[in-house]
């Protein structure tokens, strides 16, 4: 698939989390990018073979007025994990698993850990 095609899914996947969450997005200037895949680096980092999404910042719970940020606060998804599960053909199951990538990334913006995050469904 594109990644131009990727991108909408993921856009798509936003306009379905509630109003009251897409708001906090757009209110604090959260990036929600749509990557071919990880930055050099994060596999090692994070010892996985396959990382879907990523976090990076301050979250939300953390973050006070002067918060020292080496890096903007964004939330990054990777297609190239997808097509490595689901293939290049976007199906009804890899939709869902980028519909739960992007909420289980913006779930650590506000603040859950990944136990909570996990413990939700996501």
């Amino acid at each position: 698939m594109r990644l131009q095609e990727f991108k909408r899914e993921v856009n798509k996947s936003i306009k379905k989390i509630p109003l009251k969450y897409r708001e906090l997005l757009s209110m604090d200037e959260i990036a929600v990018i749509s990557r071919e895949k990880p930055p050099d680096g994060v596999y090692s980092k994070y010892g996985k073979k396959t990382i879907f999404g990523l976090f990076t910042g301050v979250s939300k719970k953390n973050k006070r007025t002067f918060s020292i940020q080496t890096e903007p606060t964004r939330i990054e998804i990777y297609k190239d994990s997808f097509e490595k599960i689901y293939g290049p053909d976007m199906s009804g199951e890899m939709k869902e698993h980028i519909f739960k990538t992007v909420v289980h990334e913006i779930a650590h913006y506000l603040g859950f850990n990944e136990d909570e995050i996990r413990d939700r469904g996501y």
